[in-house]
C-alpha cells in the first residue's frame, strides 16, 4: 500500500481495538503501531472504539473528520459534507 501511494495524503492512521492481537514471537502489537510511525512518519493512534471490540463508534465513509489527542485521551468530530 505505501509503494502504490495510499498513504501520500494520509495525515494518521486510526486502529481499533482487536481480540487478535496477540504476540508473535515477543512482536507485540504496539510495536507493529511504532513501526508504522516510524516507517510512513505519520501518527498511529490505536486502542480507539471502533472495530471489532465493543464499545464500537461508526466512522461515515466519505466524511471528513477532526481528531484530537491528548494525555492518552481523544476525540473524533465528523463532518458530513
Amino acid at each position: 500500500m505505501k509503494y502504490a501511494g495510499w498513504f501520500d495524503n494520509c495525515s494518521g492512521i486510526l486502529f481499533g481495538r482487536s481480540p487478535a492481537n496477540q504476540p508473535v514471537e515477543n512482536y507485540e502489537i504496539e510495536d507493529v503501531y511504532e513501526d508504522l510511525t516510524k516507517d510512513l512518519g505519520i501518527p498511529v493512534i490505536y486502542d480507539i472504539d471502533c472495530g471489532h471490540v465493543p464499545p464500537q463508534i461508526t466512522f461515515v465513509n466519505g466524511a471528513s473528520a477532526e481528531v484530537k489527542m491528548e494525555n492518552g485521551k481523544g476525540t473524533v468530530v465528523q463532518q458530513f459534507n
